[in-house]
């Protein structure tokens, strides 16, 4: 139970429990002890309680909402009088933990370990898994300031948030070191596909890091660059090295994903490299790939048919059919969208990204902004870094005539550095609540932003012909509508009027007639 506690999201992998408590066992007499200890725990704490103990095949999960912590240093040290005889990995564990909650006592902090929301638990098996090691900090003189560790501790922080991985407890790697062990050997124990390790040194008030990304089972580095940024903005969590350094680590992944989907049959790739790759190609331009992408959500879908993720990324699929113009049943795509919504809720209620969804149906296929912004607020309730949820919850409070709050909300998703291949979506709404707020200027380049990563999207072409014509620029409106017309030839006046949840904002006419004055046939 301590063990799950004080892990992140309440999640160890079995390879991690078996290694810490069994570690002079061979592989399947530790296996077989941990399922035994799962066991043995289930009947000791009774059926209601055992509710809170998840195990898959990788990992057991821990419900820390059904967990109370009562944190009194002067009832003694933690997990006082407890001990493993003869099991050195597991007293270094305790050793360590006793250590740390010692010291956020005394600085009246919380504990490191203090339970936090579970909205990624559901993620464990379909993303892929990554692990921070800890930095080396190569230190002139006798500095002896502990660079390497802040560094890595605030690098996994920056990766939780994305989500492109499910990210291992900084404090269960930390206990290796890519220079004393082989990325696979950590693979092994920690069970993680990703290994970021690296090396960080001080350069004035600066810091400059050698981040190296690896292939955990290939033992290949896929990766490497080298950042620098400001000690003092890496001591207040605010460093923007970092938050490139994760981006980039990021579409490196997604990168492999879709390679190996191009180059290897898709039964032999594991599913979270099918998720990833289906996230990419649902972003592509090319009418094809955004088809492959519903292909292998097919195929994810036959593999794990109650996963809300699976369940969830289908749905957003035709939700981005019709916001794309593929759909020829708009009826139909809103039905198949809303029922994988609910599938998904069903097997999860409280997961953030199916309720976005939901809100994406009503905001964007029945223009119910109501039940949106109720939808969004329960996504963030679960999980308030749901970049695209900040993202659709400001693109729809400006279509409720609030664009004030809409720019504020949409400004602070495309700061929490969502996905790469989603950029050109988080810049293409933002640039239309800046549409609505009345920035012509601004809303035209976050336009072109969006348009340099895809340039065939409709509604960013829509956007910036309405600025560009309400600014004064007709002639570049013009051009612009005859590239949305090459890319949409049916649309028209009455079809933005009726599908288009821009059309029933305050300024929905208005824009109809800059439509109409660039050139969009009745």
């Amino acid at each position: 139970m301590a063990l799950l506690i004080t892990a992140e999201d309440g999640i160890r992998t079995r390879a991690f429990l078996e290694h810490i408590l069994w570690s002079f066992a061979q592989p399947e007499q530790a296996k077989a002890s941990l399922r035994t200890a799962l066991s043995t725990l289930r009947k000791h704490i009774g059926p209601l309680a055992s509710g809170a103990l998840i195990a898959n095949r990788e990992r057991v999960t821990l419900d820390l909402s059904m967990i109370e912590i009562e944190a009194d240093a002067s009832r003694g040290d933690f997990m006082e009088g407890f001990e493993l005889p003869h099991e050195h990995v597991f007293a270094d564990w305790l050793a360590e933990m006793r250590a740390q909650t010692d010291s956020s006592t005394s600085q009246g902090k919380d504990l490191p370990w203090a339970p936090r929301d579970r909205s990624r638990i559901i993620l464990d098996e379909l993303l892929p898994s990554i692990a921070v090691l800890p930095f080396v900090q190569r230190s002139p003189g006798n500095a002896t300031a502990p660079l390497g560790s802040i560094l890595s501790e605030e690098l996994s922080r920056q990766l939780s948030r994305s989500q492109a991985f499910s990210v291992t407890s900084y404090m269960a790697s930390r206990q290796f070191s890519i220079e004393d062990v082989r990325p696979a050997d950590v693979s092994s124990v920690a069970g993680v596909s990703y290994l970021v390790s690296g090396s960080v040194f001080i350069d004035g008030h600066d810091f400059i890091a050698q981040i190296d990304l690896h292939d955990a089972h290939r033992e290949k580095v896929i990766w490497s660059r080298e950042f620098k940024g400001s000690l003092s903005d890496l001591l207040m969590g605010q460093s923007s090295s970092l938050r490139e350094a994760t981006s980039q680590i990021g579409q490196t992944v997604v990168g492999e994903a879709v390679r190996l989907v191009s180059f290897r049959p898709l039964s032999n790739l594991a599913n979270h490299t099918l998720l990833m790759a289906a996230i990419v190609m649902m972003q592509s331009k090319h009418p094809d790939q955004f088809e492959k992408s519903n292909e292998i959500l097919d195929t994810l879908l036959e593999r794990e048919m109650h996963h809300p993720v699976v369940l969830t990324w289908a749905g957003i699929w035709h939700v981005m059919q019709v916001q794309k113009g593929l759909s020829a049943d708009r009826h139909k795509s809103t039905l198949m969208a809303e029922n994988l919504a609910s599938a998904a809720l069903a097997q999860d209620p409280a997961f953030s990204l199916a309720h976005t969804l939901r809100g994406m149906i009503a905001s964007y296929l029945t223009f119910d902004f109501d039940t949106a912004q109720y939808s969004y607020d329960k996504a963030l309730q679960d999980n308030p870094n749901e970049a695209l949820a900040l993202l659709l919850k400001g693109a729809t409070r400006a279509m409720q005539n609030h664009p004030d709050e809409g720019l504020r909300l949409t400004e602070a998703a495309r700061k929490l550095t969502p996905l790469g291949p989603q950029r050109y979506y988080f810049d293409s709404l933002a640039a239309s609540v800046n549409l609505a707020a009345r920035d012509y200027d601004r809303a035209i380049e976050l336009a072109d932003q969006s348009l340099q990563e895809n340039d065939s999207y409709p509604s960013t072409l829509r956007t910036k012909a309405i600025a560009l014509q309400m600014s004064g620029r007709a002639d570049e409106a013009r051009d612009v509508v005859a590239c949305l017309m090459r890319v949409s030839p049916d649309f028209s006046l009455s079809r933005y009027m009726q599908e288009h949840a821009a059309a029933f904002t305050p300024s929905g006419r208005d824009w109809a007639s800059a439509l109409r004055e660039a050139g969009v046939p009745e």
